[in-house]
């Protein structure tokens, strides 16, 4: 019996060591296969990880392709696969006489509110290209099959009439421009065929033949017209207010009409006159000088000034030109500037000089 029991209690014991051998055995490998080099977890985290990463390179694939697209849209696009949006500088001699071009930029000057009348210079990205353009910078406009200089005169200076012309809410046109060549060549305009400045500049021949107007009362809606209409810029020229003294001799005179062309004042050209509060020989101010004179004719209004000369053309003469400031102390007269930038010159309104009109974009 007790041989019988001892040999029952040896093969328990070799059957124990058995299992946790075989417990031990299975543990090892369980351990291997979730925790080892090739082990289960280990090779779910590879594969989460490539996922991920072909999820992101599949991103920044598309977003190149949408980025491709994008430029090629905006007229940007170089067709060698970059998708690089730096823009380009443009030197604005390449659209000097580009209006529709002008045009995308004045858009984009509208929309800047950082610009204001004391902006000394701007520049505005359109299709890719950077143009930088200051005051006294210079551009073309086509009158009648020759080619005409107009001059930058400032930004954001004069009163829009139609403040939605822009795509928004504009109080100010984005540029104003002059003629720096006379518009209408050797041909000499007269203020009003008699010796009068009654009324003004509204009130003048002048004024009528630039915009087409019929009568003497405020500016009629529709398109540029009269000798405006000549202008190959025409369907781009936005109408502005225009101050002007109505009573040659009454500064409280002053009120506005609405134009597509227009003569510059005596005071947008000058910052003082014959006596204080005067501007030249007017009364009073018809809207504060351009930035353009501000910063080059700082000569004294009645001194010469090449800044303040024009020409026929240019490779032609200097000339008297037109303001539409009338004189203080003389119902027939208007102020003039003479060629050589002079502005001491003053003539009756029948007289005939040369036209210099400013307009703004």
């Amino acid at each position: 019996m007790k041989q019988k029991l001892n040999k029952e209690n040896g093969i328990t014991l070799v059957a124990l060591v058995v299992t946790i051998v075989v417990l031990l055995i299975l543990a090892g490998i369980t351990i291997m296969y979730t925790m080892g080099e090739n082990s289960i977890f280990k090779k779910a985290q590879e594969a989460k990880d490539k996922t991920e990463n072909a999820v992101k390179n599949e991103q920044e694939y598309m977003n190149s392709i949408d980025n491709m697209v994008n430029e090629y849209i905006n007229g940007t696009g170089n067709g060698g696969g970059s998708t690089s949006t730096e823009p380009i500088d443009e030197p604005i001699e390449n659209i000097k006489s580009d209006w529709a071009t002008i045009e995308k930029i004045v858009q984009e000057i509208a929309k800047d509110d950082t610009i204001t009348s004391e902006t000394e210079e701007v520049k505005v990205v359109v299709d890719g290209k950077r143009y930088t353009i200051k005051p006294g910078d210079t551009f073309e406009v086509e009158y009648e099959g020759e080619t005409k200089r107009v001059r930058v005169l400032g930004f954001k200076y004069d009163d829009l009439v139609d403040q939605t012309v822009y795509g928004g809410t504009h109080e100010k046109a984005s540029i104003s421009f002059e003629f720096l060549d006379f518009m209408t060549g050797e041909t000499y305009k007269s203020m009003n065929a008699e010796n009068d400045n009654t009324g003004g500049w509204a009130n003048t021949q002048m004024r009528k033949d630039l915009n087409g107007y019929t009568t003497n009362a405020a500016a009629q809606s529709g398109a540029i017209g009269g000798l405006g209409a000549n202008l190959s810029n025409k369907s781009y020229i936005k109408q502005v207010k225009k101050k002007y003294i109505a009573t040659y001799n009454s500064a409280s005179s002053v009120t506005t009409c609405n134009d597509y062309l227009w003569l510059l004042a005596a005071s947008e050209v000058v910052s003082s006159g014959y006596q204080s509060g005067a501007y030249v020989y007017a009364i009073t101010s018809e809207g504060s000088q351009y930035p353009y004179y501000q910063k080059n004719a700082t000569e004294a209004w009645n001194s010469p000034s090449a800044n303040r000369a024009k020409k026929t053309s240019a490779s032609g003469s200097a000339g008297s030109w037109w303001l539409r400031s009338p004189h203080y102390n003389d119902s027939s007269v208007f102020c003039n500037v003479h060629g050589d930038g002079n502005i001491i010159y003053i003539w009756n309104a029948a007289s005939n000089f040369s036209v210099a009109p400013g307009f703004s974009i």
